[in-house]
């Protein structure tokens, strides 16, 4: 199970730094934003979860100045950052909430019909696909669409396997007895996520699959920069699953060691775009 609690410090902690080094996620809410236009809707009431600092949602302020956006957020610090940061849109209402579990969501004001929702990098915290889509198609007009991106097998592959090569040499130790760590796959399916899509009531929908690299002076610096955007989750629970403790220094002598070349070490996102829509009143 993903640790929300954990999850929700992590961004608010690093909310000041997170634009800086969210590269490959700015990269992902443009590519989105063409697949928004290219439906050929003019949206009137959208639905964002996980704004984080409000990167997408100025793309989506601007590109519908008359439609009312719901900003919503699990990290109340990027909230709160979002805010100052588009304190200029006067369209658009923040909401702390996870966004897996809207309807813990107790404010009046919360519009619970949409002609929009989307999101930008973010269901991959998600541990429910199935619950938290089949509340999405709820909140959605006849007609409205589901239009995402996340990140997919395949992301952080350099990574797993420096980890997986660990576990099997001198990193490896046994767990403390007295903590027990259940194993998740740390990423979603492509195949997955449709088979949720249509089970839960979405018609016309799709995967498209983007392979991004981005390239660091060392593991070090990747590392770094996955704190700074608050991500870094990814790897602590897998040491935690391992038992491999301190053995992050030796991650990340190999890690540089098995990817170095001229560009730097890279990391590898398997970035997933999908789409589906509501069409019926059911």
């Amino acid at each position: 199970m993903v640790n929300k609690a954990q999850v929700q410090k992590n961004f608010s902690q690093n909310a000041v730094t997170y634009d800086q080094y969210a590269v490959v996620q700015k990269e992902m809410a443009w590519k989105l934003l063409l697949k928004i236009r290219r439906t050929g809707q003019c949206f009137q009431n959208i639905l964002e979860i996980g704004c984080g600092t409000g990167f997408l949602t100025e793309l989506l302020a601007r590109e519908y100045p008359l439609a009312q956006i719901t900003a919503t957020d699990i990290a109340s610090e990027m909230i709160v950052v979002a805010r100052e940061k588009l304190a200029v849109f006067s369209n658009i209402k923040y909401f702390v909430a996870d966004g897996e579990n809207l309807s813990l969501v107790d404010n009046e004001s919360f519009d619970l019909s949409f002609d929009l929702i989307v999101s930008n990098a973010v269901f991959q915290w998600f541990t429910d696909y199935t619950a938290a889509f089949t509340q999405y198609h709820s909140y959605l007009e006849p007609g409205g669409y589901l239009i995402f991106s996340t990140l997919g097998a395949g992301t952080f592959k350099e990574l797993y396997i420096c980890l997986k090569d660990g576990q099997k040499g001198k990193l490896l130790r046994k767990p403390d007895n007295h903590k027990t760590h259940k194993k998740r796959e740390p990423f979603v399916e492509n195949k997955y996520l449709q088979k949720v899509m249509i089970n839960t009531g979405f018609q016309h929908t799709g995967v498209e699959e983007v392979t991004k690299k981005e390239y660091f002076d060392s593991c070090r610096c990747f590392l770094r920069a996955l704190k700074m955007i608050g991500a870094h989750n990814y790897l602590t629970e897998e040491l935690a699953v391992q038992g491999l403790g301190s053995g992050i220094f030796s991650l990340i002598k190999n890690y540089d060691a098995m990817f170095f070349s001229e560009r730097g070490v890279p990391a590898t996102y398997q970035c997933l775009f999908g789409w589906g829509r509501r069409t019926t009143n059911t």
